[in-house]
């Protein structure tokens, strides 16, 4: 079916078949697409946002956001498109038409436009106009505009987007105008006119205010290496033009390479605000003098009735202030990655004339920034939320540091060498459009968050401090990591699939980490170690009494735990070594002489962690009921019940029996169920632990219940036969329960404390 060019209708039919498409195709893709909205408003920007404005840096955005909108809505969307496009092939160009698109030269556009709109029609635009390459929207003075390739110089954002929107809403109040004074005639004569059933169906979208949402879509990572596309181009084109060539190299690794696609709505503009009150009562003699909306979008200043005038000069007035409010208000809502900090402090260390800088001092830098930037309102990637990615930039290095790092010192924009990052002089080097992607990614990065420019602050403040900060501060600031990695834990296991477990949860207890501070400056320090299934809240008491005590004091949390069963059922043993590991680092910071204390799991936490690390810090171990044996026989079948579980995974994501009940001792501190896999890799780890002897170099005390009704006592001799250690002891415990610890019983804590120097 032919569509008029003047008039163009979307094919439903088509656009449905494209949506489809799209489902399919972002499934094969490595794209990760996640729509994020401002929760701080009271509108749903995506049901009642009209116009919607998106940055522009890679073409294949031209055709996702209508796509996602109608998933979200239902809604169809229109799109403007530049009018070369539809020039040539005519098929082409048809099926253009039939899934929303225009030219930006169609006779008409503004009304034909405003109309869709007020048909439920969403409006999609790029005010950018052309793809933004080097994310540079601010220039030299601090003002918003972009370079145009057609016109070869910077220039001001269109704000066509603004123009429609406020003739929209002046067309709206007048129409409400005239219901509330009985006009009725009118309003059904631009009924007909603009192709409504009845009066009431027009009223009912001219009630609504117009809503202008500015959008923002953030790319990470980029990368610059070259890809299957580029490749293919290369071989069945000799000589592609360079242009094209970087758009392969980095819009494919866009697509193919797994990247994060942070689509994010920012705070909803209302086109009604920018009216007075003089102005909103003026608007409805002004437009029932109008015969057509194209009248509306073709007054003139200079020429016309006098209130016409005023119209037209109000409307290019506010239509300015309009678009520079959303386009500050889209650049804002960028999210925030590790890039785009990295970039900004390698710039600046580069202007205040630092051409090198010790790896640890610039990864000091960047973790500060990260955790001053976290009390900030801007938008930051979960990356910077989930303490687990970027806290590794302070320890054992960070995947997405490397990443960044890797491609920087492809591009000769950095390299390492001797434990410093050296800078090059290629940084500040100008590069054509077509070529700042390839060449320059730093500038990129940096370019794309300078519209926030309370961030340049934030990153200053944390590089000044960068030298003065002590180990002990340091420490303190990944303590708080943990109460963040406990939410973000929380949040991941929250989901529908979760709930029913999770909701049979009893633990009430503070599941975060705590840290208890000596004022003694010779102080000792303490690392606290719960068992399986519990929290920290198991060994406060304990932490408590050795701090009265005088020691500097440290619980951690294991992964997987406080948080869901289905958290632990994803961790592994090594995970939990990793808590301790990292529990570790941190006090050490507070002391030179450390004492490791765990409790069952944690008992066998801390003796591998003493016999890994032979630290010269390490004063003493301290293992409570740890098993090796239990008294319930059926965990033998538990390796055997897991590799069951993972077989049916295959069709059954849960797997045969993920958890069985677990009646515990305390409800408010253990999880009321207990994962297969997470008793797996408990025996994984007894195995791991015993497969041979033990050499511990520090004090080792082993206490065990005699008549614990979970761990065979022999398993506080077995551990005793394999651990070397030149002072070491056992002590057995008067009791018949497993939690000696956490209700100190046979004054456990009391006797600990007594060893504890």
């Amino acid at each position: 079916m032919a569509i008029d060019p003047q008039n163009p209708e979307i094919n439903t039919r088509v656009y449905d078949f494209c949506v489809k498409a799209f489902r399919t195709t972002k499934k094969l893709i490595k794209l990760n697409i996640k729509l994020h909205q401002d929760d701080s408003n009271q509108y749903d920007s995506v049901q009642q946002g009209d116009i919607f404005l998106f940055n522009h840096f890679a073409r294949f955005e031209t055709f996702i956001p209508q796509y996602l909108i109608h998933e979200a809505t239902g809604a169809y969307c229109r799109s403007v498109a530049a009018a070369e496009f539809f020039e040539g092939d005519e098929r082409f160009s048809q099926f253009l038409f039939s899934i929303g698109a225009v030219p930006n030269d169609l006779p008409n556009l503004f009304p034909f436009l405003a109309r869709e709109i007020l048909h439920g029609r969403k409006l999609v635009v790029f005010p950018e106009g052309g793809m933004v390459k080097d994310k540079r929207v601010i220039d030299k003075r601090g003002s918003y505009s972009i370079f145009s390739r057609s016109d070869n110089e910077r220039r001001k954002h269109h704000r066509g987007s603004a123009v429609i929107a406020l003739a929209l809403d002046a067309f709206k109040s007048a129409l409400v105008h005239d219901h509330a004074a009985g006009r009725y005639q009118r309003i059904e004569r631009w009924a007909e006119q603009l192709g409504f059933n009845s009066l009431e169906q027009l009223m009912e979208k001219a009630v609504r205010p117009t809503v202008i949402v500015p959008s923002h879509i953030t790319f990470y990572p980029i990368r610059v290496s070259d890809n299957i596309l580029h490749q293919a181009a290369n071989l069945f084109s000799k000589g592609i033009n360079k242009r094209f060539a970087e758009e392969l190299i980095i819009e494919g690794n866009l697509l193919f390479k797994h990247t994060d696609m942070d689509i994010r709505f920012s705070r909803p503009i209302v086109a009604g605000d920018y009216w007075r009150w003089w102005e909103k009562r003026l608007l409805p003699n002004v437009v029932n003098r109008l015969e057509s909306l194209n009248e509306l979008f073709t007054l003139k200043p200079e020429a016309g009735p006098w209130g016409e005038r005023i119209l037209a000069r109000a409307l290019k007035a506010k239509s300015n202030q309009v678009r520079d409010d959303y386009m500050r208000s889209m650049y804002e809502a960028v999210t925030v990655n590790l890039s785009h900090i990295a970039s900004l402090i390698i710039l600046k260390l580069f202007e205040q004339g630092e051409r090198q800088i010790n790896c640890g001092r610039f990864h000091k830098m960047l973790y500060l920034s990260i955790k001053n930037l976290q009390k900030s309102n801007y938008n930051l990637h979960r990356s910077l939320c989930n303490p687990d990615e970027y806290g590794a930039i302070i320890g054992k290095g960070s995947t997405r540091l490397d990443q960044f790092l890797k491609t920087s010192t492809h591009l000769d924009l950095v390299h390492v060498e001797a434990g410093q990052y050296h800078f090059d002089q290629k940084l500040i080097e100008d590069f054509k459009i077509d070529e700042v992607r390839t060449e320059n990614l730093i500038s990129v990065y940096a370019n794309e968050v300078s519209p926030l420019s309370n961030m340049s602050l934030i990153i200053q403040r944390a590089m000044s401090r960068s030298n003065e900060v002590s180990a002990s501060e340091l420490a303190e600031f990944r303590i708080d990591d943990q109460v963040l990695a406990l939410a973000w834990d929380r949040k991941q296991f929250d989901k529908e699939e979760h709930r029913e477990i999770n909701a049979e949860q009893t633990q009430t207890a503070d599941a975060n980490w705590f840290f208890l501070k000596s004022d003694k400056e010779d102080a000792s320090a303490v690392l606290l170690i719960h068992g399986f299934l519990a929290g920290p809240e198991e060994m406060r008491s304990l932490g408590e009494r050795l701090h009265a005590q005088g020691h500097h004091v440290l619980g951690i949390r294991l992964k997987g735990h406080g948080t869901s069963p289905w958290d632990l059922r994803s961790r592994n043993w090594h995970d939990w070594e990793g808590s301790v590991e990292r529990g570790y680092e941190i006090i050490k910071a507070f002391s030179q002489t450390i004492h490791i204390i765990g409790f069952s799991t944690g008992g066998l936490l801390a003796l591998l962690h003493a016999a890994k690390h032979p630290h010269i810090k390490i004063r003493s171990v301290t293992s409570v009921s740890a098993p090796v044996h239990f008294r319930n026989k059926n965990m033998i079948f538990v390796p055997l019940l897991y590799h069951a579980n993972k077989l049916v995974s295959w069709v059954n994501s849960e797997g045969l029996v993920p958890f069985r009940p677990n009646k515990s001792e305390n409800p408010s501190v253990n999880y009321q169920h207990i994962p297969i896999r997470g008793l797996y890799q408990l025996q994984q780890l007894i195995d791991h632990l015993t497969e041979d002897n033990i050499t511990i170099n520090a004090n080792v005390q082993l206490y065990q219940s005699d008549h614990d009704p979970v761990i065979d006592p022999e398993s506080v001799e077995t551990l005793n036969n394999l651990i070397n250690a030149e002072n070491k002891s056992v002590t057995m415990l008067n009791s018949d329960r497993h939690g000696v610890v956490y209700h100190n019983i046979d004054e456990v804590q009391q006797k600990i404390c007594a060893s504890i120097l």
